[in-house]
């Protein structure tokens, strides 16, 4: 059994939802077969998309790798970040500690590969998606993405943070909009690629073929830690 550091608060809730999916997914008869996890909590931490998008000039990263280097003083085996547009750091990151850390835009695309999906809608912040974290990694695996158009995109923001970030009800005709949108563009599987999306599935009826990212991102820690259940092989909503 391997220690899992997780660097959260990115936001609250979605950091409490991974934890709670790791343990879902983790094969455990026995409080003692479960993942033992150092979690930092820390929604201080600037906000992801408006430094990166130059909205604002506080840079979380440094905040970031001081978590980072706290784990690996606590002796943990893997880092995980339940926050995707955090991965736009993840490059820095990874080469400022010796312990693994995990890269859930990259086990996502291995997982669609093993899915046989081609060409993924994808559901995230205006950071995420103007950086092009998933397309600079998915083209490697020959995964095509397809994004909302500008009025759509107003609506996933919306969603995160208007609705989810704030603890509002959310709007699924919204999210139905986006989501009919990006399948009528050629999408097979649509990826909430954002962890407040997350939040959505776990309250609402998302439909068929989504993929949640924070799934993607559990199954990658117990895979690494433990032993993972059945479901970790079958991720897509039906």
């Amino acid at each position: 059994m391997k220690k899992l550091g997780i660097i959260g608060g990115l936001g609250p809730m979605a950091t409490a939802y991974f934890m709670q999916r790791i343990i879902e997914l983790t094969d455990a008869a026995s409080d003692q077969e479960n993942i033992e996890m150092v979690v930092y909590n820390c929604p201080s931490i600037p906000d992801r998309t408006g430094y990166i998008l130059g909205r604002n000039k506080e840079n979380p990263l440094p905040k970031i790798l001081e978590l980072a280097h706290e784990l690996e003083r606590q002796n943990v085996d893997y880092i995980a970040i339940p926050c995707i547009t955090a991965h736009y750091f993840h490059p820095d990151i990874a080469k400022a500690v010796f312990v693994p850390v995990g890269n859930g835009i990259k086990e996502t695309a291995e997982y669609l590969v093993s899915a046989g999906v081609k060409r993924v809608g994808i559901m995230a912040t205006d950071g995420t998606v103007q950086m092009h974290l998933f397309d600079s990694v998915f083209k490697d695996f020959d995964i095509q993405c397809v994004y909302p158009d500008v009025e759509c995109q107003k609506l996933v923001m919306s969603i995160i943070y208007d609705d989810v970030k704030a603890g509002r009800k959310v709007n699924m005709e919204e999210f139905y909009t986006v989501k009919e949108q990006l399948f009528e563009a050629g999408a097979e599987v649509i990826i909430l690629g954002c962890t407040e999306l997350s939040i959505l599935k776990r309250d609402y009826e998302v439909g068929p073929r989504v993929l949640d990212i924070i799934d993607v991102l559990a199954a990658d820690c117990v895979n690494k830690c433990a032993v993972a259940r059945p479901e970790c092989q079958n991720l897509i909503t039906k």
